[in-house]
Protein backbone atom coordinates (compact mmCIF):
# COMPACT_ATOMS: atom_id res chain seq x y z
CA UNK A 1 0.00 0.00 0.00
CA UNK A 2 1.35 3.43 -0.68
CA UNK A 3 1.50 6.00 1.89
CA UNK A 4 -1.24 8.21 0.71
CA UNK A 5 -3.78 4.89 0.70
CA UNK A 6 -2.25 4.48 4.12
CA UNK A 7 -3.01 7.99 5.00
CA UNK A 8 -6.76 7.61 3.98
CA UNK A 9 -7.58 4.73 5.57
CA UNK A 10 -6.23 5.96 8.85
CA UNK A 11 -8.24 9.26 8.69
CA UNK A 12 -10.92 7.29 7.98
CA UNK A 13 -10.51 4.96 10.69
CA UNK A 14 -10.26 7.90 13.05
CA UNK A 15 -13.49 9.29 11.65
CA UNK A 16 -11.78 12.10 10.27
CA UNK A 17 -12.73 13.94 7.56
CA UNK A 18 -9.79 15.92 5.32
CA UNK A 19 -11.34 19.18 7.01
CA UNK A 20 -10.94 18.40 10.39
CA UNK A 21 -7.12 16.64 9.70
CA UNK A 22 -6.45 19.91 8.03
CA UNK A 23 -7.35 21.83 11.15
CA UNK A 24 -5.73 19.56 13.70
CA UNK A 25 -2.21 19.21 11.60
CA UNK A 26 -1.91 22.94 10.30
CA UNK A 27 -2.13 21.71 6.45
CA UNK A 28 -4.81 22.58 3.71
CA UNK A 29 -7.22 20.46 2.95
CA UNK A 30 -6.17 20.52 -0.28
CA UNK A 31 -2.62 19.39 0.29
CA UNK A 32 -3.98 16.49 2.23
CA UNK A 33 -6.22 15.37 -0.48
CA UNK A 34 -3.16 15.57 -2.99
CA UNK A 35 -1.52 13.40 -0.81
CA UNK A 36 -4.04 11.07 -0.17
CA UNK A 37 -4.36 11.06 -4.29
CA UNK A 38 -0.73 10.38 -4.58
CA UNK A 39 -0.31 13.35 -6.58
CA UNK A 40 2.14 15.13 -3.77
CA UNK A 41 4.63 13.26 -1.63
CA UNK A 42 5.02 14.75 2.13
CA UNK A 43 8.61 16.31 3.25
CA UNK A 44 9.31 15.11 6.72
CA UNK A 45 8.02 18.14 7.89
CA UNK A 46 4.88 17.25 6.75
CA UNK A 47 4.70 13.71 8.26
CA UNK A 48 5.24 15.15 11.70
CA UNK A 49 2.32 17.22 11.24
CA UNK A 50 -0.09 14.61 9.79
CA UNK A 51 1.78 12.24 13.05
CA UNK A 52 0.85 14.86 15.13
CA UNK A 53 -2.91 15.84 14.04
CA UNK A 54 -3.72 12.26 13.92
CA UNK A 55 -2.87 11.51 17.45
CA UNK A 56 0.39 9.24 16.63
CA UNK A 57 3.46 8.51 16.34
CA UNK A 58 5.70 8.74 12.86
CA UNK A 59 6.67 5.28 12.81
CA UNK A 60 2.82 4.16 13.28
CA UNK A 61 1.97 7.04 10.19
CA UNK A 62 4.17 5.16 8.40
CA UNK A 63 3.60 1.23 9.33
CA UNK A 64 6.14 -1.24 10.78
CA UNK A 65 6.98 -2.29 7.34
CA UNK A 66 8.45 0.58 6.32
CA UNK A 67 9.95 1.25 9.95
CA UNK A 68 11.78 -2.09 9.86
CA UNK A 69 12.63 -2.09 7.01
CA UNK A 70 16.61 -3.53 7.08
CA UNK A 71 18.92 -0.30 6.87
CA UNK A 72 22.45 -0.75 5.83
CA UNK A 73 24.73 0.93 9.04
CA UNK A 74 25.25 4.19 6.78
CA UNK A 75 21.51 4.87 6.53
CA UNK A 76 21.11 3.82 9.99
CA UNK A 77 23.73 6.75 11.01
CA UNK A 78 22.07 9.53 8.25
CA UNK A 79 18.90 8.87 9.60
CA UNK A 80 19.97 9.43 13.25
CA UNK A 81 21.76 12.61 12.05
CA UNK A 82 18.53 13.84 10.46
CA UNK A 83 16.53 13.49 13.38
CA UNK A 84 18.85 16.03 15.32
CA UNK A 85 17.76 18.45 12.40
CA UNK A 86 15.78 21.51 13.06
CA UNK A 87 12.32 21.28 11.24
CA UNK A 88 13.70 24.19 8.39
CA UNK A 89 17.17 21.80 7.85
CA UNK A 90 15.13 18.84 7.35
CA UNK A 91 12.67 20.49 5.20
CA UNK A 92 16.14 22.34 2.64
CA UNK A 93 17.25 18.61 3.08
CA UNK A 94 14.07 16.84 1.31
CA UNK A 95 14.34 19.94 -1.27
CA UNK A 96 18.00 18.40 -1.85
CA UNK A 97 17.15 14.33 -1.88
CA UNK A 98 14.56 15.19 -4.09
CA UNK A 99 16.58 16.92 -6.40
CA UNK A 100 18.71 14.20 -6.48
CA UNK A 101 16.49 11.39 -7.01
CA UNK A 102 15.05 13.59 -10.38
CA UNK A 103 18.70 13.80 -12.10
CA UNK A 104 19.80 16.79 -10.95
CA UNK A 105 23.16 15.25 -9.74
CA UNK A 106 26.16 17.92 -9.32
CA UNK A 107 27.42 18.72 -12.43
CA UNK A 108 24.26 16.96 -14.48
CA UNK A 109 22.27 19.72 -14.92
CA UNK A 110 22.69 23.63 -16.14
CA UNK A 111 21.12 26.48 -14.32
CA UNK A 112 18.77 28.46 -16.59
CA UNK A 113 15.85 29.95 -16.58
CA UNK A 114 12.57 27.97 -17.70
CA UNK A 115 9.32 30.62 -16.67
CA UNK A 116 8.38 34.18 -16.06
CA UNK A 117 5.03 34.49 -14.74
CA UNK A 118 3.76 38.44 -13.85
CA UNK A 119 1.39 38.02 -11.24
CA UNK A 120 -1.24 40.88 -11.03
CA UNK A 121 -4.26 39.20 -8.61
CA UNK A 122 -3.92 42.98 -6.82
CA UNK A 123 -2.14 45.52 -8.19
CA UNK A 124 -0.86 46.41 -5.46
CA UNK A 125 1.00 42.97 -4.71
CA UNK A 126 2.42 43.39 -8.36
CA UNK A 127 5.55 40.46 -8.74
CA UNK A 128 7.56 38.68 -10.98
CA UNK A 129 7.31 35.17 -10.45
CA UNK A 130 10.58 33.41 -11.86
CA UNK A 131 11.02 28.99 -12.34
CA UNK A 132 14.62 27.89 -12.72
CA UNK A 133 15.66 24.87 -13.67
CA UNK A 134 17.35 23.57 -10.70
CA UNK A 135 17.00 24.92 -7.47
CA UNK A 136 18.41 27.65 -6.38
CA UNK A 137 16.24 28.99 -3.47
CA UNK A 138 16.61 26.65 -0.92
CA UNK A 139 20.63 25.93 -0.93
CA UNK A 140 22.12 23.79 1.65
CA UNK A 141 24.42 25.65 3.43
CA UNK A 142 26.52 22.92 4.33
CA UNK A 143 27.44 22.41 0.72
CA UNK A 144 27.56 26.19 -0.64
CA UNK A 145 27.56 28.47 2.13
CA UNK A 146 25.01 31.52 2.63
CA UNK A 147 24.12 30.70 -1.14
CA UNK A 148 20.21 31.23 -0.38
CA UNK A 149 21.22 34.39 0.94
CA UNK A 150 23.67 35.55 -1.92
CA UNK A 151 21.08 34.52 -4.53
CA UNK A 152 18.92 36.52 -3.23
CA UNK A 153 20.86 39.42 -3.94
CA UNK A 154 21.27 38.70 -7.43
CA UNK A 155 17.62 40.39 -8.74
CA UNK A 156 17.39 44.04 -9.29
CA UNK A 157 14.96 46.07 -10.88
CA UNK A 158 15.47 49.80 -12.52
CA UNK A 159 12.75 51.71 -14.30
CA UNK A 160 12.58 53.62 -17.63
CA UNK A 161 15.40 56.29 -16.58
CA UNK A 162 17.54 53.51 -14.74
CA UNK A 163 16.46 54.56 -10.87
CA UNK A 164 16.57 51.44 -8.92
CA UNK A 165 13.24 50.52 -7.39
CA UNK A 166 13.46 48.48 -3.69
CA UNK A 167 12.47 45.10 -3.99
CA UNK A 168 11.61 42.45 -1.41
CA UNK A 169 12.64 39.08 -3.23
CA UNK A 170 10.89 36.19 -1.42
CA UNK A 171 11.95 32.23 -1.99
CA UNK A 172 9.43 29.69 -3.82
CA UNK A 173 8.83 27.26 -0.48
CA UNK A 174 7.62 29.90 1.78
CA UNK A 175 4.46 29.97 -0.48
CA UNK A 176 4.23 26.93 -1.95
CA UNK A 177 5.39 22.74 -1.95
CA UNK A 178 6.57 20.00 -3.86
CA UNK A 179 9.36 20.02 -6.65
CA UNK A 180 9.06 23.92 -7.98
CA UNK A 181 9.31 25.40 -4.45
CA UNK A 182 13.12 25.27 -4.79
CA UNK A 183 13.28 26.32 -8.14
CA UNK A 184 11.26 29.39 -7.71
CA UNK A 185 11.76 33.03 -6.61
CA UNK A 186 9.54 35.87 -6.44
CA UNK A 187 10.37 39.38 -7.08
CA UNK A 188 7.41 42.22 -5.52
CA UNK A 189 8.48 46.04 -5.66
CA UNK A 190 8.11 47.36 -2.42
CA UNK A 191 6.73 50.61 -4.39
CA UNK A 192 3.91 50.55 -6.56
CA UNK A 193 4.98 50.29 -10.68
CA UNK A 194 3.11 52.98 -12.94
CA UNK A 195 0.80 51.47 -15.62
CA UNK A 196 2.05 51.62 -18.95
CA UNK A 197 6.12 52.17 -17.98
CA UNK A 198 8.94 49.94 -19.02
CA UNK A 199 11.02 48.20 -15.80
CA UNK A 200 13.88 46.05 -16.56
CA UNK A 201 14.36 43.24 -14.00
CA UNK A 202 18.24 42.33 -14.37
CA UNK A 203 19.41 38.44 -12.60
CA UNK A 204 22.89 38.32 -12.34
CA UNK A 205 25.27 35.58 -14.06
CA UNK A 206 26.61 34.81 -10.37
CA UNK A 207 22.87 33.21 -9.03
CA UNK A 208 24.14 29.82 -8.30
CA UNK A 209 21.99 26.11 -7.69
CA UNK A 210 22.76 23.80 -5.51
CA UNK A 211 24.48 21.83 -7.61
CA UNK A 212 26.52 24.68 -7.97
CA UNK A 213 26.60 25.60 -11.57
CA UNK A 214 25.63 29.15 -12.55
CA UNK A 215 23.72 30.65 -14.40
CA UNK A 216 26.69 31.74 -16.65
CA UNK A 217 25.22 35.21 -18.52
CA UNK A 218 23.62 38.32 -17.19
CA UNK A 219 19.64 38.20 -17.98
CA UNK A 220 17.37 41.08 -18.64
CA UNK A 221 13.51 40.96 -18.39
CA UNK A 222 11.93 44.50 -20.00
CA UNK A 223 8.53 44.46 -19.03
CA UNK A 224 5.43 46.20 -18.30
CA UNK A 225 2.62 45.56 -15.54
CA UNK A 226 0.39 43.77 -18.61
CA UNK A 227 3.14 42.23 -20.54
CA UNK A 228 6.69 40.89 -21.12
CA UNK A 229 8.18 42.60 -23.93
CA UNK A 230 11.88 40.90 -24.16
CA UNK A 231 14.51 38.92 -22.57
CA UNK A 232 17.80 38.63 -22.93
CA UNK A 233 20.09 36.38 -23.93
CA UNK A 234 16.97 35.17 -26.45
CA UNK A 235 15.50 32.47 -25.40
CA UNK A 236 12.62 31.21 -27.95
CA UNK A 237 11.19 28.60 -25.66
CA UNK A 238 11.11 30.72 -22.68
CA UNK A 239 9.86 33.72 -25.19
CA UNK A 240 6.94 31.92 -26.21
CA UNK A 241 6.10 30.81 -22.97
CA UNK A 242 6.48 33.50 -20.86
CA UNK A 243 3.83 35.35 -19.66
CA UNK A 244 2.39 38.21 -21.55
CA UNK A 245 -0.89 37.26 -20.50
CA UNK A 246 -1.99 36.78 -17.04
CA UNK A 247 -5.05 36.03 -14.68
CA UNK A 248 -5.65 39.22 -12.66
CA UNK A 249 -9.20 38.22 -11.17
CA UNK A 250 -11.86 35.71 -9.76
CA UNK A 251 -14.69 35.99 -8.00
CA UNK A 252 -13.62 32.80 -6.33
CA UNK A 253 -10.26 33.12 -4.79
CA UNK A 254 -8.20 29.43 -4.49
CA UNK A 255 -8.41 28.80 -1.02
CA UNK A 256 -12.34 29.90 -0.37
CA UNK A 257 -14.63 28.04 1.24
CA UNK A 258 -19.05 27.82 1.70
CA UNK A 259 -18.58 28.34 -2.39
CA UNK A 260 -22.52 28.34 -2.94
CA UNK A 261 -23.12 24.95 -4.71
CA UNK A 262 -24.81 27.09 -8.18
CA UNK A 263 -22.09 29.60 -8.44
CA UNK A 264 -20.87 30.88 -11.84
CA UNK A 265 -17.20 31.37 -11.87
CA UNK A 266 -16.11 34.48 -13.62
CA UNK A 267 -12.75 34.94 -14.49
CA UNK A 268 -10.49 38.22 -15.44
CA UNK A 269 -7.74 38.78 -17.64
CA UNK A 270 -5.12 41.01 -18.91
CA UNK A 271 -5.79 40.88 -22.74
CA UNK A 272 -8.88 40.16 -24.73
CA UNK A 273 -9.11 36.51 -24.72
CA UNK A 274 -12.63 36.26 -27.16
CA UNK A 275 -11.19 37.39 -30.21
CA UNK A 276 -12.33 35.28 -33.25
CA UNK A 277 -7.95 34.57 -33.48
CA UNK A 278 -8.64 32.64 -30.28
CA UNK A 279 -11.89 31.75 -29.12
CA UNK A 280 -12.02 27.95 -30.41
CA UNK A 281 -8.66 27.42 -28.70
CA UNK A 282 -9.54 28.90 -25.31
CA UNK A 283 -13.10 27.06 -25.21
CA UNK A 284 -10.93 24.04 -24.35
CA UNK A 285 -8.50 25.25 -21.82
CA UNK A 286 -10.68 25.05 -18.71
CA UNK A 287 -11.59 21.83 -16.93
CA UNK A 288 -13.20 21.26 -13.48
CA UNK A 289 -13.03 18.03 -11.04
CA UNK A 290 -13.93 17.13 -7.63
CA UNK A 291 -11.25 16.07 -4.83
CA UNK A 292 -12.85 12.81 -5.82
CA UNK A 293 -10.87 12.95 -9.33
CA UNK A 294 -14.73 13.31 -10.80
CA UNK A 295 -14.56 15.45 -14.21
CA UNK A 296 -17.94 18.23 -14.19
CA UNK A 297 -19.64 19.11 -17.17
CA UNK A 298 -18.85 23.14 -17.83
CA UNK A 299 -19.74 25.43 -20.47
CA UNK A 300 -17.14 28.20 -21.14
CA UNK A 301 -19.11 31.16 -22.01
CA UNK A 302 -17.44 34.29 -23.43
CA UNK A 303 -19.59 37.72 -25.22
CA UNK A 304 -19.46 38.30 -28.61
CA UNK A 305 -15.66 38.19 -30.63
CA UNK A 306 -16.32 42.28 -31.43
CA UNK A 307 -17.16 42.74 -27.89
CA UNK A 308 -14.98 46.26 -27.05
CA UNK A 309 -16.29 46.63 -23.46
CA UNK A 310 -14.41 44.87 -20.55
CA UNK A 311 -15.90 41.64 -21.00
CA UNK A 312 -13.35 41.03 -23.83
CA UNK A 313 -11.39 40.16 -21.18
CA UNK A 314 -13.70 37.90 -19.23
CA UNK A 315 -14.92 34.12 -19.53
CA UNK A 316 -17.54 32.79 -17.60
CA UNK A 317 -17.36 28.84 -15.95
CA UNK A 318 -20.84 27.48 -15.79
CA UNK A 319 -20.96 24.30 -13.93
CA UNK A 320 -24.05 22.57 -16.08
CA UNK A 321 -25.47 21.24 -12.88
CA UNK A 322 -25.09 22.31 -9.29
CA UNK A 323 -21.79 21.04 -7.21
CA UNK A 324 -22.03 19.00 -4.56
CA UNK A 325 -22.11 20.50 -1.17
CA UNK A 326 -18.73 19.91 1.49
CA UNK A 327 -16.82 19.26 -1.96
CA UNK A 328 -13.34 20.21 -2.57
CA UNK A 329 -13.20 21.35 -6.19
CA UNK A 330 -10.26 22.88 -8.30
CA UNK A 331 -10.45 24.57 -11.07
CA UNK A 332 -7.67 23.99 -14.22
CA UNK A 333 -6.91 26.97 -16.45
CA UNK A 334 -4.35 25.45 -19.28
CA UNK A 335 -1.13 27.41 -19.71
CA UNK A 336 -2.22 26.92 -23.64
CA UNK A 337 -5.02 30.18 -22.98
CA UNK A 338 -4.11 33.17 -25.55
CA UNK A 339 -4.79 36.74 -25.51
CA UNK A 340 -5.01 38.38 -28.60
CA UNK A 341 -1.32 39.31 -29.25
CA UNK A 342 -0.80 35.42 -29.33
CA UNK A 343 0.62 35.53 -26.12
CA UNK A 344 0.00 32.33 -23.73
CA UNK A 345 -0.75 32.38 -20.53
CA UNK A 346 2.51 30.11 -20.05
CA UNK A 347 1.68 27.82 -16.45
CA UNK A 348 -1.40 26.34 -15.09
CA UNK A 349 -3.27 27.98 -13.27
CA UNK A 350 -5.39 26.03 -10.25
CA UNK A 351 -7.93 27.80 -8.33
CA UNK A 352 -9.02 25.38 -5.39
CA UNK A 353 -12.25 25.97 -3.32
CA UNK A 354 -14.43 24.25 -1.52
CA UNK A 355 -18.49 24.52 -1.32
CA UNK A 356 -20.55 24.92 1.94
CA UNK A 357 -22.98 22.14 3.37
CA UNK A 358 -26.70 23.34 2.16
CA UNK A 359 -28.41 26.16 3.53
CA UNK A 360 -25.78 26.70 5.74
CA UNK A 361 -23.81 29.84 5.15
CA UNK A 362 -21.25 30.30 8.28
CA UNK A 363 -17.74 29.21 7.08
CA UNK A 364 -15.43 26.32 8.84
CA UNK A 365 -11.70 27.25 9.41
CA UNK A 366 -9.36 25.89 6.73
CA UNK A 367 -6.06 26.53 5.55
CA UNK A 368 -5.71 28.70 2.46
CA UNK A 369 -4.40 27.98 -1.03
CA UNK A 370 -2.76 30.23 -3.54
CA UNK A 371 -3.12 30.05 -7.47
CA UNK A 372 -0.74 27.96 -8.50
Amino acid sequence: MDFGSRLKQIRESRMLSTTKLSKQSDLSQSFIWRIEAGEKQPTLGTLRKLSQGLGMSLGELLGEELMSEPQSSRIDRIIRNIRKLPTEQIDALDLFISSLTNGHASGEHSLALQAINLNLSEQANFEVELVFSVNVSAIMDHKIPDGTKRNMECFRLFDEGMKEVAVDVILGNTRMHGKQAGRTFFVRPLSRLADGRTYKLYISKFLQANNYQYLKENHTILFSTDEIMDITPFNQALCTSCLSLSLIGSNISSGDENVPVNTDIILGFSNNVITNAVRDNNSQCFSLESSRKQAVEIDVIMAEPHDDSEKQREIVIHPRQALQSSTVYALTISANLQGSNQKQLGMDKIITFSTGVANISSADDQVGLSIA
